[in-house]
């Protein structure tokens, strides 16, 4: 009896402990502590952003925290510069000086503060305070709180002049490097377009994987509205602002795909016989292949990494179409044919400055030197498969960038060392006309539609 009403004290001891507790401890909103999570990863790891925002951290979020979440991570990304420019007006000390999480917090909170209108400026201070407690040194939460509540006081993006007294890079948030560089491409007015532009987010498109649109479609009406592509066959359009975070759906019977990327296998027109796709990871480009040769086609995807090229014979087994095979090859050196394919795409490694709405940490990771870097091997690539184009067959040489030295550069540089084969005007799809410049070549520029950047030329082998 003695024990018993020992154990009962206890118990009435324990909870009224853990009562107090959930009385006085704060708790942080679940999607601002993710948020911190996620960008700390994308800045210690290099990760990128469409990978970490699946990760564990919001796999555990409630649908509307998971979203919240997501807007919070690229929200913060996209507009990097602007933040760190209001920050260093409510600092004493240089941005270089202070913690990078202490940054990526006070980034992220002063975000909420300027760009959503959800969330009251207390519980963003208190949730920043907290989240300093459990997650960094001490002290650094009054420092955190002092400089939160002076924004918030005072938001700098409401005083008379902030615009003029912004510097425009930061204003538009790109690197002041790049910025320079499109505005003595582009001009003032079209380089300030763009720029704002890949601060809105894009527009998820995907197609079905096995060819039967009605179920895939039936389950993104679940999550808004769906539209087909007016550019790309196959292609399903969901509703700008709309996205996977915290839907439970199978992606065994769709991929997620950038309409920009899923037009480029359309412009070798019609397709038979063999297909050779050189650098094929991670596959959305080889699984319209597939089905564009039908069942009497062939295609070959090469990848460098072994553990790309299992994912990548994974991802294309979920589909159907032509027989497919997949090899680990460095497609730059020897390829390992004995044959010729009617058609060739070289869908190079490249700096992915046309991705940036997607992906903005590549804003802030890129280098004025890296649009050049890859032209060597871009060069490679497209010499050592253009032996393997049979006479007659086509080429097809794309990059994910809006950048010169990895685009037009390469393809005059190739043309003036392969006389045997010649620039063609891409027919296919109905539509892609308005994508072509004057000298055959495409180009997606993102200012113009809600997709990412993407650069194609097609050759053909002379007879």
């Amino acid at each position: 009896m003695a024990s018993a009403n020992i154990r009962v004290a206890w118990s009435k001891t324990v909870n009224s402990y853990v009562a107090v507790f959930m009385k006085t401890s704060p708790k942080v909103a679940p999607a601002r502590q993710a948020s911190f999570q996620v960008l700390c990863r994308i800045e210690s790891l290099k990760s990128f952003s469409d990978y970490a925002l699946y990760s564990r951290a919001l796999a555990r979020l409630e649908p509307l925290d998971r979203n919240l979440s997501t807007e919070i991570v690229l929200g913060t990304l996209r507009w990097q510069a602007a933040l760190d420019f209001l920050l260093a007006a409510a600092v004493s000390r240089p941005l270089e000086e202070i913690d990078s999480k202490v940054r990526i917090l006070l980034r992220m909170s002063i975000y909420q503060m300027w760009r959503l209108d959800r969330i009251p400026d207390h519980a963003l201070v208190h949730d920043a305070v907290e989240l300093c407690k459990q997650e960094l040194r001490s002290g650094t939460d009054k420092f955190v709180n002092a400089v939160l509540r002076r924004v918030s006081r005072e938001p700098p993006w409401k005083q008379p002049g902030f615009a003029e007294r912004c510097p425009i890079w930061d204003l538009v948030s790109l690197p002041r490097w790049l910025w320079e560089r499109w505005e003595q491409r582009f001009g003032f007015e079209r380089a300030r377009e763009y720029a704002l532009s890949l601060n809105v987010p894009p527009r998820m498109s995907f197609r079905s994987s096995s060819g039967s649109t009605d179920e895939t479609v039936e389950t993104f009406e679940s999550i808004g509205t769906v539209e087909r592509s007016g550019l790309v066959p196959g292609a399903f359009l969901l509703n700008s602002g709309a996205n996977l975070s915290g839907q439970k759906v199978s992606q065994s019977r769709f991929s997620v795909q950038d309409e920009a990327s899923q037009l480029i296998p359309f412009l070798f027109g019609s397709l038979k016989g063999y297909v050779w796709d050189v650098c094929a990871a991670p596959g959305g480009k080889g699984a319209i292949l597939r089905r564009l040769c039908g069942d009497d086609g062939w295609v070959v995807s090469t990848e460098l990494h072994f553990h790309r090229a299992r994912r990548l014979r994974d991802f294309l087994a979920r589909g159907s179409g032509a027989r497919s095979d997949v090899l680990v090859a460095d497609a730059s050196i020897h390829p390992p044919f004995r044959c010729s394919f009617s058609a060739v795409l070289v869908d190079a490694p490249c700096s992915g400055l046309g991705t940036l709405r997607r992906n903005p940490e590549i804003k802030w990771r890129a280098r004025p030197e890296h649009p050049g870097s890859f032209q060597a091997l871009q060069l490679k690539l497209l010499a050592s498969s253009a032996g393997f184009v049979r006479a007659g067959g086509s080429l097809l040489y794309s990059t994910c960038s809006t950048e010169p030295e990895e685009n037009e550069e390469v393809v005059k540089s190739f043309l003036a060392m392969h006389s045997d084969f010649q620039l063609v005007r891409p027919s296919s799809p109905s539509g892609v006309e308005r994508w072509l410049g004057t000298d055959s070549m495409l180009r997606t520029f993102p200012s113009a539609h809600l997709w990412d950047g993407f650069f194609a030329a097609l050759m053909v082998r002379k007879p």
